[in-house]
């Protein structure tokens, strides 16, 4: 199947270092694209959140199993792990949820034991993975930004695990104002698409967003990486919604091209 987006100007609304490729993937098919970030990853910096991170570090050796959430904290992860453990030890499996986390862990780490989900990519289809069902008494290290679902860690718990978060990086909105949008996509004769990625951005753009733009936006399609994310899109007013399997560039524009059939 040849995937064409002629017709499309998407909004995406990533951080910018995740929208780069996806941008130029999009435009490679047609696409007209507009980034506009709604979401800016930045590395903890408060002395006694750093305090935290070197002592999950330093006992990183007494973990059975490490759990990386996404891309950002696989890069800030490995980054604090390298200062202490030039050599990661022994016995010490690591999962990645989503296909993007399992390609970052793969392509900057020499650990050979390494898990993923094969479809979904969420906190419940990893949690159906066969090494994750016979927990009881073993010591879990999950690495995530600040803040963030609890659910992974309760169910873990729940199956007797010792689970400790190791929170790196922190989700804050943009700081800057933005310039209104709709003038922008009215002046183009392409279909509007917003994108969004992640609950966290979408519930940034609709406190940001002026309140015109808003309410235009809120009228046109708005592709989302799963279920769960398009239950928040629902909640907030969006009617057009369209539903990747996965929030992978290829199942994101798979889900666009489908819904233009």
């Amino acid at each position: 199947m040849s995937v064409r987006l002629d017709n499309y100007h998407l909004l995406v609304t990533r951080p910018e270092d995740q929208a780069v490729p996806w941008v130029k993937q999009l435009k490679a098919l047609g696409a007209s694209v507009s980034l506009q970030p709604m979401m800016v990853i930045k590395p903890v910096t408060e002395v006694s959140a750093k305090q935290r991170i070197t002592n999950h570090i330093l006992a990183f050796d007494t973990y059975q199993k490490a759990i990386f959430i996404s891309q950002n904290a696989v890069k800030y992860g490995l980054q604090w792990l390298d200062q202490y453990w030039p050599q990661l030890p022994m016995g010490v499996a690591f999962f990645a949820i989503g296909k993007a986390t399992l390609a970052a862990l793969e392509n900057n780490t020499m650990q050979l034991d390494i898990h993923s989900a094969s479809e979904a990519m969420n906190s419940e289809a990893l949690l159906s993975h066969k090494h994750l069902q016979h927990i009881n008494g073993e010591n879990i290290i999950i690495f995530r930004g600040q803040g963030g679902r609890r659910y992974l860690a309760e169910q873990l718990r729940e199956r007797g695990a010792n689970v400790d978060y190791c929170e790196l990086y922190q989700r804050v909105a943009p700081s800057h104002s933005l310039q209104p949008l709709e003038p922008t996509f009215k002046s183009s004769d392409k279909q509007t698409v917003l994108v969004v990625h992640s609950g966290e951005t979408l519930e940034n753009l609709c406190n940001i967003i002026e309140q015109n733009d808003l309410l235009w936006l809120l009228k046109q399609p708005i592709l989302l990486p799963g279920e769960r994310v398009a239950e928040l899109a629902a909640n907030a007013g969006f009617s057009q919604r369209i539903v990747a399997h996965n929030a992978t560039h290829n199942s994101m524009i798979e889900a666009l091209y489908d819904w233009q059939q």
